[in-house]
């Protein structure tokens, strides 16, 4: 028969050698500082504790934040509904941990007004968006940041954004500025040129290739038919305007932005907007322009850096 107490005995004496060769180490790990003489560990605002953040602002001599704001509405059948916060939550955070920023991500919804014709949009009224906004950089404004970052993921937001850009340097005598680029590269130009032509802006082939890149378990590309057709209903004329090649293109372009209506389901009933397919979406040219993208962030942080504080901001 087994002998119980040896069995026991065993079991404590097991335990007893797992506790003093790992609880000395998992102390040890708990005790590393989120931050040293301003070098960061962590970079979420969330995940750091009070006197790391203190750490930051005291050593880092011109200390940025990056805000992000994305939206939660429809993307098509197969991309996920937080396509624009879960793509610039990860975009804010490479940014911050190659620059010592620290990124904050205060909401999920933007702007999205235009979408709730499809289920599962959330949106909020301009106004509380503008209200988070400059409430978020107004209370870091207090702790003494004087340098802020706004990254859009969602073109809804974007006029929001500038006004918020504007109305906070004012009140809360701070810099804030919205950077975008860069628009010079190959692939950059490549992509632009697709919007352009196809009017890939909205869950068509730039953006899956995003969600490819960035959270391909999210994506549910067998919900779009592998003989995809354009559900766009815009007036066939109206379209013809979409062609950069045209001479007239400059003018044409804004004429189709000024006919545009004003909500998704008024011309697509699938949530995508362009006329090439998500099917053609290459993650790898996504993860290409991202990383062109947070590169081009970086070096505008550390240039920025290396300029003085502005007398009206100080």
């Amino acid at each position: 028969m087994l002998d119980t107490k040896l069995l026991k005995n065993s079991g404590y004496l097991v335990f007893q050698v797992l506790w003093e060769v790992f609880y000395p180490t998992l102390v040890t790990f708990n005790t590393i500082s989120m931050s040293v003489d301003g070098k960061l560990e962590k970079f979420w605002i969330t995940e750091l504790t009070r006197p790391a953040f203190e750490d930051w602002l005291e050593h880092e001599e011109h200390p940025v934040v990056i805000i992000g704001i994305g939206s939660i509405e429809q993307h098509g059948p197969h991309l996920p509904l937080g396509m624009d916060s879960l793509a610039v939550k990860d975009i804010i955070h490479m940014v911050a941990s190659r620059s010592n920023s620290v990124c904050v991500h205060p909401c999920w919804p933007g702007y999205s007004p235009h979408h709730m014709g499809f289920r599962g949009t959330i949106t909020f009224s301009w106004e509380t968006l503008m209200g988070v906004m400059m409430d978020t950089i107004g209370s870091l404004a207090y702790h003494g940041v004087k340098r802020f970052i706004i990254v859009n993921g969602h073109g809804g937001n974007t006029q929001i954004m500038n006004l918020v850009s504007q109305q906070a340097k004012r009140e809360y005598d701070v810099m804030v500025f919205v950077p975008t680029g860069p628009a010079g590269t190959d692939l950059a130009k490549k992509k632009a040129d697709r919007s352009k032509r196809y009017w890939d802006v909205h869950s068509g082939t730039n953006e899956t290739g995003t969600a490819l890149g960035l959270f391909p378990e999210l994506v549910e590309m067998w919900r779009v038919p592998e003989d995809w057709e354009p559900s766009n209903s815009i007036n066939p004329d109206v379209k013809a305007f979409l062609n950069p090649d045209r001479e007239d293109y400059e003018m044409v372009s804004q004429l189709f932005r000024a006919s545009s209506q004003p909500d998704t389901d008024d011309f697509t009933s699938d949530g995508i907007y362009g006329m090439n397919s998500p099917l053609d979406a290459d993650p790898d040219e996504a993860r290409a322009g991202l990383e062109e993208r947070v590169e081009f962030m970086v070096e505008f942080i550390r240039r920025w850096k290396e300029i003085p504080t502005p007398p009206a901001f100080q």
